[in-house]
């Protein structure tokens, strides 16, 4: 039987949108968020194979019906979860980067933080450790709104700094793409020269290789 899980020119002239207010994540009411608290908090422990709705129901304090009422299968369980982490963890960097002189260092912040954030993140670390064909899917071919999402908001930008002469004038979309692709390739395939634990590891190869590409030209 399971055993029951327990209960140069200054950037500040072009501002970024809010990014948090457009991640695609659907309100969530007091109920939905304490699911998703309680299913993070399973997810972690006991990985996403072990734990079952109704655990997550019965760690929500809820009935089974009205847990498939509002996430049909775990499925859909496992993505909200994940889809509520990126926008929680995003709000974080946005307040990290406030203050921050230029777009291009803007960028390269974001980018090292991102990074840095997503190498420590509890659930991150749990599944990549112990069920990583469990995730993997869901970081790469599962989840392709965020990824869409991502690229074309911060092509939006790049191309937003690039009018106003603060970011060099570069394919935008392929540029997003880019740093989004070496952003999933860091935290998914952590071991080597750079070290994605490591703020001062990341900012170094961000400086060296993504800042020239960046500046635009005196």
């Amino acid at each position: 039987m399971k055993k029951t899980p327990p209960s140069r020119r200054q950037a500040q002239a072009s501002p970024m949108l809010t990014l948090t207010d457009k991640v695609p994540v659907d309100k969530q009411d007091s109920t939905s968020d304490l699911v998703l608290d309680s299913a993070l908090s399973l997810f972690i422990e006991f990985g996403l194979r072990r734990t079952t709705m109704e655990d997550v129901a019965l760690q929500a304090g809820i009935g089974r019906a009205t847990l498939y009422r509002r996430f049909g299968d775990k499925d859909q369980l496992v993505q909200a979860v994940i889809l509520r982490e990126c926008q929680q963890q995003l709000a974080m960097i946005e307040q990290c980067l406030e203050g921050q002189r230029s777009a291009v260092d803007l960028l390269i912040e974001a980018f090292v933080l991102a990074v840095t954030r997503a190498h420590v993140h509890p659930l991150l670390i749990r599944l990549l450790n112990s069920e990583a064909e469990s995730i993997l899917p869901y970081l790469t071919t599962r989840l392709p709104q965020v990824t869409t999402f991502a690229r074309l908001y911060l092509a939006a930008q790049l191309t937003k700094s690039q009018q106003q002469g603060y970011i060099a004038k570069l394919p935008a979309e392929q540029t997003a793409e880019l740093l989004l692709r070496l952003l999933q390739s860091l935290v998914l395939s952590p071991d080597g020269v750079i070290d994605p634990s490591c703020e001062a590891s990341v900012r170094d190869f961000a400086n060296t290789f993504l800042r020239p590409l960046l500046t635009p030209a005196a």
